[in-house]
């Protein structure tokens, strides 16, 4: 693993405020409409909030400018410059499988050096959003040889798409390393069928782990873990409030 560019966490701000806005970044071939995504939703109007889910093409490209596109959208409706430093305290990036893949990339792109008035010895370091990564995927242009040629429907959207080999360098100019680990909440499952949770788990060494016995890819158990999601953000969620909005598969 290369070495992160960015300051040890005694060199960076830190978040002392509820997050204003949330970011929620689907998995791949998954939609704005999911369980999760709508659970989110929830969670977020508990507490006033907006929450923006932008449907992300598979095609890494347009994903990336899909994410981009909702990242200003919300910066938007906070009435906040996206080179402002505030919106690093005022959004948190939640991001699920290859959303979670997404969102390190974001997170790591907003985390900029700024220069101060008397230079670079003056400059303040940027920490980028908070955010939560569930069952991230990790480095997934290594798998793009398995699935080169296949063809896939999304269930939510009815849209079909082929894996390319564009798949795999669009991917691989995406890969980050974690920034700022005390700011960033990993939820795995040990029982992932899709992805190997010791790759995420080694990557993101020093983050805030919750590792959960058993489970699945598409973390079913979401609704148990939406207080600690939401107090990462500085907003207490009751568990009985959070246990009410569990929604169920399609």
């Amino acid at each position: 693993m290369a070495n992160s560019p960015f300051p040890s966490d005694t060199a960076v701000m830190h978040a002392t405020a509820p997050v204003k806005g949330l970011l929620y970044l689907h998995g791949f071939n998954s939609a704005s409409c999911s369980p999760k995504a709508r659970l989110m939703q929830r969670a977020a109007e508990q507490f006033g909030l907006p929450c923006v889910m932008p449907d992300i093409p598979p095609e890494p490209g347009a994903g990336q400018a899909a994410v981009n596109a909702a990242y200003l959208t919300l910066c938007e409706r906070l009435a906040l410059d996206p080179a402002d430093p505030a919106c690093d305290d005022a959004i948190m990036v939640i991001g699920s499988s290859m959303g979670g893949f997404l969102a390190t990339w974001l997170v790591a792109r907003e985390a900029a050096r700024l220069e101060g008035p008397s230079g670079p010895s003056q400059s303040v370091w940027r920490q980028g959003p908070r955010s939560v990564l569930i069952n991230p995927a990790v480095r997934p242009a290594r798998l793009v040889s398995e699935w080169l040629g296949s063809v896939h429907a999304n269930p939510y959207t009815g849209v079909t798409f082929t894996v390319t080999e564009d798949f795999g360098p669009g991917l691989l100019a995406l890969e980050a390393e974690p920034v700022t680990a005390q700011r960033t909440l990993v939820l795995l499952a040990t029982a992932d069928e899709t992805l190997d949770v010791n790759d995420a788990a080694g990557l993101y060494q020093g983050s805030r782990l919750i590792i959960t016995p058993g489970g699945d890819h598409g973390f079913a158990q979401l609704a148990e873990y939406l207080p600690a999601i939401m107090a990462h953000g500085g907003h207490r969620l009751a568990p009985a409030t959070a246990a009410a909005m569990h929604v169920a598969p399609d």
